[in-house]
C-alpha cells in the first residue's frame, strides 16, 4: 500500500477513537484483541479492513457505521490503488465488449440493488 493517508483505516481515528475518547489499546480490547497491533496497523494503512473486521467495527460503533460502510471504504481504496498501478499499456491490451440490450431486464433482487450501486458509483467518478 503506497500511501496510508487515504487508507480506510485512517477513518478510525476521526470516526471512532476521537468521538469515543478511547486509545488504540482500548479500542483493540473492545474489539476482542489482546494487543493494540491490529488497530494500529489499520490506522497506519498496513492492514486492510476485512469483512470480519468490518462486522467488529459495526458492533463497536453500535451500528453507527455498518459493515458495508467499512467495506465500501476499503473497496474504494483498493480500486484507487489498482487504478494507480495499472499501466496504460496493460489497459491497452483489453478489448471492449458490446453487451446485448435487455440483459438487465432478466435480473432481480440483490443483483438489481448491486447494479443500482454500480450506477451510483459511475456517476460519482
Amino acid at each position: 500500500m503506497s500511501n496510508s493517508s487515504g487508507h480506510p483505516g485512517a477513518l478510525l481515528d476521526a470516526l471512532v477513537l476521537q468521538p469515543g475518547a478511547c486509545s488504540q489499546s482500548q479500542l483493540a480490547r473492545m474489539l476482542g484483541f489482546n494487543q493494540p497491533q491490529p488497530v494500529n496497523e489499520l490506522i497506519k494503512g498496513k492492514r486492510n479492513i476485512t469483512p470480519k473486521m468490518a462486522l467488529l467495527l459495526e458492533r463497536v460503533t453500535a451500528g453507527a457505521y455498518p459493515a458495508e460502510f467499512w467495506l465500501l471504504a476499503q473497496m474504494r481504496w483498493d480500486v484507487a490503488q489498482a487504478r494507480e498501478g495499472l499501466s496504460p499499456s496493460r489497459l491497452g491490451l483489453v478489448q471492449s465488449l458490446t453487451l446485448a440490450e435487455g440483459a438487465v431486464d432478466k435480473l432481480e433482487g440483490p443483483v438489481l440493488a448491486l447494479l443500482g450501486l454500480a450506477e451510483e458509483l459511475k456517476a460519482s467518478r
